[in-house]
């Protein structure tokens, strides 16, 4: 198969999961087109006499593959005999230079944590959580890195399985239009607070939700003073059911209705996840083939600056009780009362906006 130009050795499968021989899923290009061109954009950041990136799960190599254009040394491992053979048949065929390749065979964890302080870029592309990574991910991150890593647990910390996300990443989640975001927020959350432990600070650059994964992508730097000035990040988003009103803030009564019977979503990520100044720079680079990638792309760095969690129109809609007008117009009414508002990625029912909830109902109640 061929990914980007690249080769690649794994079974044709229609549905590949855990028991594949070796796994490559097609359908998470966009993942790894957005992952390949924010390692690129960090690349062009940092002045580095050798640049060492590391695909930590490898499996058919081509994270590892698509970033050794920019590597001058590139880290393939995998525990899986075979997914080292696909390896190996993959570097051959894509005229990798073998000089600038290291292939391991070893437990993910035991390979990170051998390597200490060592990678300028970390992929983390795992089945369900990153969580049992973290650890060995702060460990082999340089002082100065960047680390992406993947999320398929999706259903805990959207809400669908409440006690085993308490369990799994100490905080609550929320069950509603917007648990994708709430989950995104508890994952940068967990990843931030791991990297801290280790004195270092995760600085989110872009982070998105699509189909079955959320993707966690930042800078990290060995700093304990950025560290604990991040940590007013942390905190609790209030959610009331009643009047769909929500708030990046831990409060008893709602702000909107003055309902006292509140949703708590956290503790989790309260500022931004999204930085629209390394967004915009991948956006020069990213190609224009690349066209879903480009498309997502815009929509994640259309929203950088909003920091409230989207709304759902149907969803709004449904809470006054009228039928839905065109989101566009929704939109466009918002921008003349003079709110910022955007789509979002999350969604294709969703915008995201700082004006308040009363005034979004009455501008879709003018225009139903």
């Amino acid at each position: 198969m061929k990914e980007r130009g690249f080769k690649i050795y794994a079974p044709e499968e229609q549905e590949p999961d855990k028991e594949s021989d070796v796994f490559f899923n097609d359908k998470m290009i966009k993942n790894r087109d957005l992952s390949t061109a924010a390692a690129k954009i960090f690349r062009d950041q940092v002045e580095l006499n050798e640049f060492r990136s590391c695909d930590a799960l490898s499996a058919s190599g081509i994270r590892g593959f698509r970033i050794s254009d920019i590597s001058d040394k590139v880290f393939f491992n995998d525990s899986n005999p075979l997914a080292v053979e696909s390896i190996e048949k993959g570097l051959e065929a894509n005229g990798i230079d073998p000089s600038k390749v290291e292939l391991s065979n070893s437990n993910a964890n035991v390979f990170l944590s051998d390597n200490k302080n060592l990678f300028h870029y970390i992929d983390i592309d795992p089945f369900g959580s990153f969580l049992e990574f973290l650890d060995s991910t702060a460990r082999a991150a340089n002082h100065q890195s960047f680390v992406g890593l993947t999320a398929t647990d999706n259903a805990v910390t959207s809400g669908s399985y409440k006690k085993t996300c308490i369990r799994r990443y100490g905080s609550t989640p929320l069950k509603n239009s917007f648990m994708h975001e709430t989950g995104l927020r508890i994952y940068l959350k967990e990843t931030f607070e791991n990297f801290a432990r280790f004195d270092k600070e995760f600085d989110p650059k872009i982070c998105w939700h699509e189909r079955h994964y959320s993707r966690v992508s930042g800078r990290v730097t060995e700093s304990k003073q950025r560290a604990n000035n991040s940590t007013e990040n942390i905190g609790y988003l209030s959610f009331c059911p009643k009047c769909r009103w929500r708030k990046l803030e831990r409060k008893n009564k709602c702000g909107n209705c003055g309902n006292t019977d509140l949703k708590l979503a956290g503790p989790l990520w309260t500022g931004k996840f999204i930085d629209q100044r390394f967004t915009k720079k991948m956006k020069e680079k990213i190609p224009d083939s690349w066209e879903d990638s480009k498309q997502l792309l815009d929509r994640i760095d259309s929203e950088a600056e909003l920091i409230t969690p989207f709304y759902d129109l149907h969803e709004l809609c449904s809470n006054i009780g009228i039928s839905s007008p065109k989101r566009e117009a929704v939109t466009e009414a918002i921008r003349e009362k003079g709110y910022p508002v955007s789509r979002t990625h999350f969604s294709p029912t969703g915008f995201r906006t700082d004006a308040p909830i009363e005034d979004i109902k009455d501008i879709i109640k003018e225009l139903n």
